[in-house]
């Protein structure tokens, strides 16, 4: 007994909370199962382990931004078949992570960029990595407040930290002098770190003087971005808009059939 409580007030001590709660049972399924010594503490410590890195990845979701929780495996690679399904899933090993490459996804509106990215990102968080999503309109004003309030470093501080940052939508906004300093900073310095961006946006490499308004920043930019990078480029329609025509598409053959059927089709006026 004087060991069981020892062992017991070892745990405690060592905030091993998950093993401290499963002993109990653990020792009763040793004797039972007649598990060797080994074989319960390696039982034990995997419990203890398991709870740990659950807990880790529940406290980096909270911090990761996430605008939902996409995966690789609802993405619907036949619909975008300019996609190489094997290259993102290669991209899905996290390999990109440890060699410090950075993942870039190009291509209109629609067609499953952020999709994607949420799916690594969500990979990276539940290999026990930190993760941030932002899209750079979200950036802008955040950046934006942080000046007036007198912190200018403080979103350059939060966006270098993570093992994987996720930039969404480069494109969509002009940046001004501050934002594209503070983004020029962002890619420099994870440039040096190693510590991989995944980016998406609907401007091509040579469209983005027209984003960034100092085309020397422009390059610099470029130029560390792309030293260690993988670009998917992405063609095709986009989802939202092939999903409309095809439920205007269902609705005209419901329409007709119903109208072949001697039924009338009501239509009613949108409320505005």
């Amino acid at each position: 007994m004087l060991a069981y409580e020892s062992l017991r007030e070892s745990l405690n001590r060592l905030q091993m909370t998950a093993a401290e709660n499963a002993l109990d049972n653990l020792l009763e399924s040793a004797r039972t199962n007649e598990l060797s010594i080994v074989d319960a503490m390696d039982k034990l410590l995997r419990i203890e382990t398991e709870a740990r890195q659950e807990r880790r990845v529940m406290v980096n979701s909270r911090f990761a931004g996430l605008p939902y929780r996409r995966t690789l495996e609802d993405f619907e690679f036949s619909a975008q078949p300019s996609i190489d399904r094997e290259l993102i899933e290669r991209l899905g090993t996290l390999r990109f992570i440890d060699e410090g490459t950075n993942v870039i996804f190009l291509g209109p509106p629609g067609v499953g960029k952020t999709h994607l990215a949420v799916a690594l990102l969500l990979k990276a968080l539940e290999a026990g990595n930190r993760v941030f999503f932002i899209s750079m309109s979200t950036l802008i004003r955040k950046h934006s407040d942080n000046i007036r309030k007198g912190m200018p470093s403080r979103m350059l501080t939060n966006l270098i930290k993570p093992a994987v940052l996720a930039l969404d939508e480069i494109g969509y906004t002009p940046l001004d002098s501050d934002a594209a300093t503070l983004l020029f900073d962002v890619i420099d310095i994870r440039y040096r770190k190693r510590k991989p961006i995944i980016l998406t946006s609907n401007k091509s490499w040579g469209q983005w003087g027209e984003i960034i308004p100092d085309r020397v920043m422009a390059t610099a930019i470029l130029d560390r971005l792309l030293h260690y990078s993988v670009t998917v480029n992405i063609a095709g329609d986009s989802y939202r808009l092939r999903q409309h025509r095809e439920f205007g598409l269902s609705y005209i053959n419901r329409s007709e059939k119903e109208e072949r059927n001697g039924e009338s089709v009501a239509f009613k006026p949108a409320k505005l």
